[in-house]
């Protein structure tokens, strides 16, 4: 009788591990950390939803934007959501691995949120000096209103490292013949914010490409500066583009001979920014994936979420574990 007890034992002793086992093998999703507001608002709010109803865990990884694209092409679980795709500006990598035709390894959210973007300076120096236009940077006296280091030349932002718009502002400058008189520093967007603080607290002169939403639009008058209109992507790799016009004014050329190959001459089309995530999640956690390509924002939507962050009296979580809690409906209609 005792052996049958002790048998009996250690039969419910084998079952509840495995049920203990078997409850902790929750899948993992990765999703990559980007290092501006609008994706670190994205990434949290998708955090709390996916831990909260699809029993997974949630990780951060930092990752620049083409490791990340390497990952969810690999569709080892190593990385497997792009929380905010800006695609006008990661236009190679989404040919080459979103759409038809490419590799179709990532997907898309069906519908996108518009996003803007040009090149900014404080009110201030607008109202001052009467600098509307791109083209009134390339005058040596303007541009000694934005020379912080006294090296005779100004400075201007054109992005954080490993962002493709990089490049891509620097052909800018070249087009419009600022770049005699400035010079490209490319450093984190949390740096930039600093030196955007302190430019504002001595009135001094900053340049800098920058985007809607953003909090930083409520905190400060920030003018954007003219360009002519866009009329279309002239390169041959955007022929498939909605946007493609072999006479427009957009030519990007991503080749080694990038600046001198390249000629923009026009604003920024508005971008449609998707969530991204690896077409491996669709076996891995058919839910998860059904979930984020369902998943709807807007400007307004981000706007709130990255002015919250910027007030100070929230962390980014508790934003985010906020926002879900008061917004169900919305949450529910991006449910599978």
């Amino acid at each position: 009788m005792m052996k049958k007890i002790l048998s009996t034992v250690s039969l419910s002793a084998l079952i509840g591990l495995s049920a203990s086992q078997g409850a902790m093998a929750k899948e993992t999703i990765v999703i990559g950390e980007l290092n501006w507001d609008g994706a670190i608002a994205i990434e949290h709010v998708l955090k709390v939803i996916l831990e909260d109803k699809f029993n997974v865990d949630v990780e951060f990884i930092t990752a620049d934007q083409a490791a990340i694209w390497s990952a969810l092409d690999a569709g080892k679980g190593s990385i497997d959501v792009f929380p905010d795709i800006w695609t006008n500006l990661q236009g190679s990598a989404w040919k080459k691995f979103v759409l038809k035709g490419g590799k179709e390894s990532v997907k898309a959210n069906e519908t996108p949120y518009f996003g803007s973007e040009g090149f900014y300076i404080p009110g201030y120096i607008q109202d001052e000096y009467g600098v509307n236009s791109v083209y009134d940077l390339a005058k040596p006296e303007i541009a000694k209103l934005f020379d912080a280091d006294g090296d005779g030349v100004g400075e201007y932002w054109p992005g954080a490292s490993g962002w493709e718009l990089v490049k891509i502002n620097q052909i800018k400058a070249k087009s419009y013949g600022f770049d005699k008189y400035f010079t490209p520093v490319v450093i984190s967007d949390a740096i930039l914010k600093a030196q955007l603080k302190k430019a504002y607290r001595k009135k001094e002169g900053i340049l800098f490409y920058y985007w809607k939403p953003e909090w930083i639009h409520n905190a400060y008058d920030l003018r954007k500066l003219e360009e002519p209109e866009f009329t279309g992507y002239s390169n041959e790799s955007k022929k498939e583009h909605k946007d493609y016009n072999p006479n427009g004014c957009y030519n990007y050329v991503d080749t080694d001979n990038w600046l001198a190959g390249s000629e923009i001459n026009c604003a920024f089309p508005d971008s449609p920014v998707h969530i991204g995530y690896s077409v491996s999640l669709e076996q891995r956690a058919p839910e998860v994936a059904k979930f984020l390509s369902k998943v709807t924002l807007s400007d307004s939507m981000v706007s709130e979420w990255v002015f919250s962050m910027s007030s100070g009296d929230l962390e980014v979580s508790e934003m985010a574990e906020e926002w879900v809690e008061k917004n169900p409906e919305v949450v529910q209609s991006w449910l599978p």
